[in-house]
């Protein structure tokens, strides 16, 4: 009777450790959903470097090719950036109104750049340039947003700025 006893006890504690292993094994292998954050930072830290790195004779945009040829955009060894810069210029001075052609250039600048499942906001002293996607930014679980101070020379004797170029993205 006290083998029997002893083997009980032996199957017992086998399936207590086999269920114990196994609440285990449940508990650490499932996660949690959370929106991503790290792609999102990177993607929106990447696009703002790549506007300010990115040089006007560099990048092969069709509307770009356009406004070269109008004459809208003169110099090619400005950056994407100083050339929104540019366009800002013009249309808060009155020389131009340029806001159709930030909207298109932005665009033209971010497909590509910024996938499809992303939602985009380009900013410049907090006046909306452009704005792409499909979901409304109050409706998002992630924002992500980067500023970055620019300065652009317009002639030799005047520089305008500091703007404030913002980039939001939100999931």
């Amino acid at each position: 009777m006290n083998k029997r006893g002893a083997y009980f006890f032996v199957i017992d504690a086998l399936i207590a450790s086999s269920i114990i292993t196994l609440s285990l094994i449940i508990i650490f292998t499932t996660h949690s959903i959370r929106p991503e954050s790290n792609p999102t930072i990177r993607l929106a830290e990447d696009y703002t470097n790549y506007l300010i790195s990115t040089k006007i004779r560099e990048f092969q945009g069709g509307s770009v090719q356009n406004y070269i040829a109008q004459g809208n955009i003169t110099n090619l060894d400005n950056t994407l950036m100083e050339q929104l810069i540019e366009f800002y210029y013009q249309n808060t001075s009155g020389l131009k109104d340029t806001s159709e052609a930030m909207s298109t250039f932005t665009n033209d600048v971010s497909t590509g750049v910024i996938p499809a499942q992303r939602n985009f906001a380009l900013y410049i002293n907090d006046s909306l340039i452009h704005t792409m996607g499909n979901k409304a930014i109050e409706n998002s679980e992630l924002v992500i947003s980067t500023k970055k101070i620019g300065f652009k020379r317009i002639n030799s004797s005047f520089i305008y700025g500091p703007v404030i170029l913002e980039v939001k993205i939100w999931v």
